[in-house]
């Protein structure tokens, strides 16, 4: 449990920060984030790992910038030097971030920035732009076109808390939705439906923007105008004017479009800019998106396999069928120490070089 002046959820972070400098006010957040989530609330556990790093400073001065006394004491009287200067204090959280995310992607395959994800990564940043009217944006695509991937890299680029990712609840609960969402803002998994709403309502500002995956699931057939999640997250656009992106199928989108001929969706269509205003990803990965891919395992004379490479991301699975040939491919080259060429992903399929 928490104690008395040292919470860290998103709500009390955005307060004590803006006591801060406003250069601070991420990388403090950041922080929060990262002692709440990855070192389970436990300082002793944050020094330990900034130790490796070359960063020495004790659990005291870390307790002080968290509870916002990194420039005054607790009297409200400003220091006339800050316990900890703010050049060291970005370098150790610098250091944290890059720490975790080679800690986050070791064994994984890292993220490879296409033209899919530049082009999604520009629509969610056009819907969140401050003067934006129409706050809600709606991205459909076939399964297998990297969506998932963008959206956390994305989320991560853009600091814990004001972007958040999460996929929408299979069932469509607006219960386990709510509790999702608010655990990203320092909620609890035990935490009330209840209590989860009002964590959500009091935290979300126009500044964050909520990502949801999948959102198609949450879609109560037959219930007409009774959508809670739906209706939800209409309420949070109106009144807290955040940005909201909702990524769905494509073949949700057929039915989404009945439903907006129906009534009810047509506020959400108004809501995003009208159904032009969609991003439609293509059918299939562009030729430029499977050659990144292909450099990124560093296949051999990837360029001239493009063509070839294109047909395997065009069967079923797409870009994640592509990205299993190359993995499994990669992994054969390494254990026989050899370069990774197109024989080896074509003996993995079964077919003459």
């Amino acid at each position: 449990m928490e104690r008395e002046g040292f919470k860290l959820d998103d709500l009390t972070l955005e307060t004590k920060a803006q006591s801060y400098p406003k250069e601070m006010h991420d990388d403090f957040m950041w922080l929060g984030w990262y002692v709440r989530e990855v070192c389970s609330r436990n300082l002793d556990t944050l020094v330990t790992r900034l130790e490796p790093l070359g960063v020495r400073h004790d659990k005291t001065t870390w307790s002080k910038i968290l509870r916002g006394f990194w420039n005054h004491n607790a009297d409200g009287k400003l220091l006339e030097v800050p316990i900890l200067a703010l050049p060291k204090f970005q370098r150790a959280v610098e250091l944290l971030r890059k720490d975790q995310r080679l800690s986050e992607a070791s064994g994984k395959l890292p993220f490879v920035e296409t033209t899919t994800t530049k082009t999604i990564f520009n629509f969610i940043d056009a819907r969140r732009a401050p003067d934006r009217i129409n706050k809600f944006g709606v991205i459909t695509g076939k399964t297998g076109l990297q969506k998932t991937a963008s959206y956390k890299e994305y989320s991560r680029q853009h600091n814990h808390g004001l972007v958040t990712w999460q996929e929408a609840p299979a069932n469509g609960s607006i219960k386990q939705f709510v509790i999702t969402l608010a655990m990203r803002y320092g909620g609890g998994s035990q935490d009330s439906y209840t209590g989860a709403l009002s964590r959500v309502i009091r935290t979300v500002r126009g500044r964050h923007c909520i990502i949801i995956d999948n959102a198609q699931t949450l879609y109560r057939e037959g219930k007409g105008a009774d959508q809670p999640v739906f209706n939800l997250l209409r309420g949070l656009v109106d009144e807290k004017d955040c940005t909201i992106i909702l990524s769905i199928t494509d073949e949700f989108h057929r039915k989404l479009t009945d439903q907006m001929r129906a009534g009810y969706f047509e506020q959400f269509e108004g809501r995003a800019g009208g159904r032009r205003n969609f991003l439609y990803l293509p059918e299939y990965p562009p030729d430029e998106d499977v050659l990144a891919f292909a450099q990124a395992f560093k296949l051999k004379d990837a360029e001239k396999h493009v063509d070839y490479l294109s047909k395997i991301a065009r069967e079923p699975g797409r870009v994640r069928l592509l990205l299993e040939y190359l993995q499994e491919a990669k992994v054969m080259a390494e254990a026989e120490k050899r370069p990774l060429t197109i024989s080896m992903i074509k003996e993995l399929r079964e077919e003459e070089s």
